[in-house]
């Protein structure tokens, strides 16, 4: 097929619709309405701990209020069409109890359409993924995945599914992102190519079917989905994920969008391509209505991001159906995972000013579990630590109350300049007792004077090598571990959210992979290091007294 022939599904602009009940459509054209999820991460149970209008302690999401505004859809919007942009596992004890099958019971009750994998889903090897899919009942889909190889996998991934909506064929082409190789387990055959040629490919296929409504279901990430869109044609709409990316405006000035919903790019042929993402942990719902003419040209288009709040109503039989699988789960946050020869200290005035043994255990986890993705320094917040934890027998419902907020890994990559200025943020409130200091750290150390203004306190910073610790070079390229919520610019680390070099999500819960690392080792008796240093600190700030030389190991004071 020549390239014009390609074209004949190519997109031209988007004027906006009124109103999301159902649409008359001007004779011969199609509108459908795109209602999508990603990156859900095993969150059957909303989130919580969020500042939302002022208001703190709010929670957002859970599947029980997705399935009942699914539901509402249905009877509300032109032709729904229900996606989920992958990532369906990792993230919580559910998925440790259940390793997906639960997220499956619920995604059949929301009635999606088609899914495609994410990274994670290979967190378990090729055998957990083809469990995943052994009940599956809607088409998983991936055009730069080879599986033929991979006889637990081959012929069970396909690279694109075509469903009726509305009497109308539409194309769903699947995509997953190259780097699963490093982020996840696909093991040796399985294979992910480049997404764009795979995509042309797709189109190519899909015109000769005589398909002109295509969709791209894409878990790549909002930057990646942007320059997909800019290098192939024949694609209307992108839904993505991955990435984590908030789009478009709410109700709630805390959530602040890494974008326009949709996001309109221009393809090779100065066509209009709409990407679009929600979030994630289904704390948002997409919806984007899309108008096509009847050569699968887009001529019209409204869409918006809802968040799941509690306002909106929750399905019972979702409610009860999720009761009934977090029985086993008040058994599992009891379980013994490892011991704690010393107490862990998680105080609140220390993991904010100082070095602590807890805060070096749970950085030293990061980057264990990160350098597979290329990772050689973790930093960890002093305000995502919440609690200590005594001598004696580690729990897994200890390990998440200290990490309750179920932040995840996001390796960065960073010049080293750009980690300088996150230890000068780390410090600058150092007086404030804030969040923001760096107390968790492995695989670098710091010194900082408190004798010179915030934005110079850091007089020296040193990196971990093979042949010892070098000065940080502010021209050198590092990949970081941090979690999600600094890596998005929390308390105040803009270096993290610009950072424009290498950036992934790995889905792994804090909790989960501390949880992970302990279990490592019978017992743990983590001490001090000097891998913090403070100069010229106030005199009345200094650890003094019985409290912190008896009950917590200190070196090097």
């Amino acid at each position: 097929m020549r390239r014009r022939d390609v074209l004949k599904a190519g997109l031209v602009g988007g004027a906006t619709l009124a109103g999301w009940s159902k649409a008359q459509t001007p004779a011969g054209n199609f509108t459908m309405t795109v209602v999508h999820i990603n990156d859900t991460h095993a969150r059957l149970e909303p989130t919580g701990g969020l500042t939302l209008g002022g208001q703190p302690n709010q929670r957002l999401g859970g599947f029980a209020r997705v399935i009942s505004f699914f539901d509402r859809m249905r009877g509300t919007v032109t032709n729904p069409l229900f996606l989920h942009a992958g990532d369906v596992f990792q993230g919580t004890l559910y998925f440790n109890q259940y390793q997906g099958l639960a997220d499956r019971f619920f995604l059949h009750r929301m009635g999606i359409r088609a899914m495609a994998p994410g990274n994670h889903e290979y967190n378990l090897g090729p055998e957990g993924l083809a469990n995943f899919l052994n009940g599956v009942r809607f088409p998983v889909v991936s055009a730069n995945t080879d599986v033929s190889r991979e006889p637990r996998l081959a012929g069970r991934i396909r690279p694109y599914t075509v469903v009726s909506v509305g009497g109308q064929r539409v194309g769903i082409i699947g995509l997953t992102t190259p780097d699963t190789n490093i982020l996840s387990s696909p093991g040796p055959n399985v294979r992910f190519t480049d997404p764009v040629p795979a995509t042309q490919q797709a189109v190519v296929e899909l015109l000769a079917r005589g398909v002109r409504n295509i969709v791209v279901l894409s878990h790549l990430g909002y930057l990646q989905d942007q320059e997909l869109a800019r290098r192939v044609t024949g694609v209307q709409v992108i839904v993505g994920g991955h990435s984590h990316t908030l789009l478009g405006q709410t109700p709630f000035p805390e959530l602040r969008p890494g974008g326009a919903y949709p996001t309109v790019v221009k393809n090779p042929e100065n066509k209009d391509v709409l990407v679009v993402q929600a979030w994630e942990w289904a704390k948002v719902v997409g919806r984007l209505q899309v108008t096509f003419n009847p050569q699968g040209e887009l001529v019209a288009h409204q869409g918006q991001v809802i968040p799941m709040a509690a306002n909106l109503p929750e399905d019972r039989f979702a409610l009860d159906a999720i009761t009934a699988y977090g029985l086993p789960i008040a058994a599992l946050r009891a379980q013994v995972i490892s011991r704690a020869a010393v107490a862990l200290n998680g105080e609140r005035n220390d993991v904010r000013r100082r070095e602590t043994n807890l805060a070096n255990l749970i950085a030293d986890a990061m980057l264990w579990k990160s350098r597979q993705a290329g990772a050689t320094i973790a930093l960890q917040n002093g305000g995502g630590i919440r609690t200590s934890i005594p001598a004696g027998n580690i729990t897994v419902g200890q390990v998440n109350e200290v990490l309750p907020f179920g932040n995840t890994l996001t390796v960065l990559e960073l010049r080293g300049s750009e980690i300088l200025a996150a230890l000068e943020n780390g410090v600058s409130q150092w007086e404030a007792i804030a969040g923001r200091f760096l107390s968790g750290v492995a695989g670098i150390r710091y010194t900082f004077d408190m004798g010179r203004p915030a934005g110079s306190r850091v007089t020296q910073a040193q990196v971990q090598t093979p042949t010892g610790f070098q000065p940080l070079d502010p021209n050198a390229t590092y990949r970081i571990v941090t979690n999600s919520f600094t890596a998005g610019g929390g308390d105040g680390f803009a270096s993290f959210r610009d950072a424009r070099g290498f950036r992934a999500d790995t889905g792994f819960s804090d909790a989960e992979v501390l949880i992970e690392y302990l279990r490592t080792q019978p017992s743990w008796e983590p001490r001090l290091e000097n891998r913090i240093t403070i100069q010229n600190e106030p005199r009345s700030q200094r650890w003094e007294g019985p409290f912190y030389s008896d009950r917590f190991l200190r070196v090097g004071v």
